[in-house]
């Protein structure tokens, strides 16, 4: 993962098409940088557990505005 710094942005868009599938955002270098080093330790160890992710929905819903 430190090596993803020392990358042209040009490789670190073709890591994150084939991580992801879909196309890189339009954001700098350093935002890929840190999505791809996330998304290669969700790989290797796993990502959130359902229960965080269930917890995160509950909280992101109570933070938008109810009519």
């Amino acid at each position: 993962m430190a090596a993803l710094k020392g990358m042209e942005t040009t490789a670190l868009k073709k890591m994150w098409r084939d991580l992801f599938g879909i196309e890189p955002p339009p954001y700098n270098k350093r935002f890929l940088v840190n999505r791809l080093s996330y998304r290669l330790r969700e790989l290797a160890f796993g990502g959130l557990t359902k229960e965080t992710v269930g917890r995160l929905e509950i909280m992101d819903d109570a933070r938008r505005p109810h009519p």
